[in-house]
C-alpha cells in the first residue's frame, strides 16, 4: 500500500503539471490505537483497521486513493480538486475530511472508542517533492492531535517553522548537555519569619548565540525527546556538588537544596541506585536533599513509586510535593 500510494502521489503531481489541477492528501491517525490494542488484543485491533479502512473509503470519490501506510495510519489522496483557486481545492478537500470524522463516531461492531486526527495538506502544479507532501501532511495531523484529537487541521507552513526551531533547539540542547553547560539557580526558601532554610534548585541554560533559554522552552523538549534523563542526571549531581561545597562553611551547613525530578526519571529501574551513587561521589549530606516530585508523578504505578521513595529515605533523603492541585 505504502508503495502503491507513494507511486499514485507521483502520477498525480506528473498529471498535475499538465492539467493544472489542485490536488490534496489527508494523513490519517487513529485515536488511542495502541491503547485497543494492549487492552483488548490484536485481533480486535485487526477488526478496527479494517472497519477504519471500509469506513474512510465509503468516504471518497471513486478516483481517489485510500491507503494504509503503517501501523494504525492511513493516507487518502483526493488526485483532481479542480483548476480554481487553492481555497475551491480546500473546502473539497475539507468537506471529504470532515466526512471521514462523521464516519467514525457512527455506531460500530466494536464497542471501542476510536477518532481519527485527520491533517490535511494541498498540493498545486508547482509540487513535485513526494516526501516533502507526507511530511506536510503528517505535520498537520500531529497538529490535529494536539488541539485535542477527533479533529482536522490543514498545514501551515508556521508548523514547519516551529518543527525547524524545535530540532535546532534539540541538537543545542544535546550538545550542551555533553558539554555540561547547563547551570543551576538557586531560588531561596525562607521560613514564616523570614530566616534562610534553603533553596530551590531551578535548571537554566546559556545559550551561547540566543542567551538565558527559559525552562518553559527547553524542558518539553527535554521531556518529548528522552534529554531529561541526562539532564536530570547532571542537574543532581550539581546540587549535590553545591551541598558539598555549603557543608564546609558554618553559614551555609544546614542549608537544603530541592530539586525537581521527572517522571521520566522516577520511572527509571536504577533511579535510586544512581541517586545513591551520585551522593556518595559528590561526598553531599543527603539529609539536606529533598526531592520534589509533581502531582501527575504520583498517580502513575504507585507501589513501584511509593518503593523507590522508601529506599531513598532510608538513605536520608526527603521528598516534597511540586505543583499541587
Amino acid at each position: 500500500n505504502r508503495v502503491l500510494l507513494i507511486d499514485r502521489v507521483r502520477q498525480a503531481l506528473n498529471a498535475n503539471i499538465r492539467s493544472k489541477c489542485y490536488g490534496a492528501l489527508l494523513f490519517i491517525d487513529l485515536d488511542n490505537f495502541k491503547t485497543l490494542n494492549d487492552s483488548l488484543g490484536h485481533h480486535m485491533g485487526d477488526m478496527l483497521l479494517k472497519s477504519a479502512a471500509q469506513r474512510i473509503s465509503h468516504c471518497v470519490r471513486a478516483d481517489d486513493t485510500v491507503a494504509r501506510f503503517g501501523g494504525d495510519e492511513f493516507v487518502v489522496l483526493l488526485a483532481n480538486l479542480g483548476t480554481q483557486k487553492a481555497k475551491a481545492a480546500a473546502l473539497q478537500a475539507e468537506a471529504i475530511g470532515e466526512q471521514i470524522l462523521a464516519a467514525f463516531t457512527a455506531a460500530s461492531r466494536i464497542e471501542y472508542p476510536c477518532t481519527p486526527s485527520v491533517g490535511v495538506t494541498l498540493f498545486s502544479p508547482e509540487d513535485r517533492n513526494v516526501d516533502e507532501l507526507l511530511k506536510r501532511a503528517d505535520l498537520a495531523m500531529y497538529d490535529a492531535k494536539t488541539a485535542g484529537r477527533n479533529g482536522l487541521r490543514f498545514f501551515d507552513p508556521a508548523m514547519q517553522t516551529m518543527i525547524t526551531a524545535r530540532a535546532a533547539l534539540e541538537s543545542d540542547l544535546r550538545e550542551d548537555l555533553k558539554k555540561g553547560r547547563l547551570l543551576l539557580h538557586y531560588q531561596p526558601q525562607v521560613d514564616h519569619q523570614g530566616r534562610l532554610l534553603g533553596a530551590e534548585a531551578l535548571a537554566r541554560w546559556p545559550h551561547a548565540q540566543k542567551g538565558m533559554i527559559s525552562p518553559s522552552e527547553f524542558i518539553p523538549v527535554a521531556e518529548s525527546t528522552g534529554l531529561i534523563l541526562p539532564l536530570g542526571a547532571l542537574m543532581l549531581k550539581t546540587a549535590c556538588h553545591q551541598l558539598a561545597r555549603w557543608s564546609t562553611d558554618p553559614a551555609t551547613e544546614r542549608l537544603t537544596i530541592a530539586i525537581n525530578v521527572s517522571a521520566l526519571q522516577m520511572r527509571q529501574k536504577t533511579f535510586v541506585e544512581e541517586v545513591r551513587a551520585i551522593v556518595e561521589q559528590t561526598g553531599a549530606n543527603p539529609h539536606r536533599l529533598k526531592i520534589e516530585l509533581t502531582e501527575s508523578t504520583l498517580v502513575i504505578n504507585v507501589d513501584d513509586l511509593i518503593a523507590k521513595m522508601d529506599k531513598l529515605k532510608t538513605i536520608g533523603i526527603g521528598f516534597s510535593l511540586d505543583d499541587f492541585g
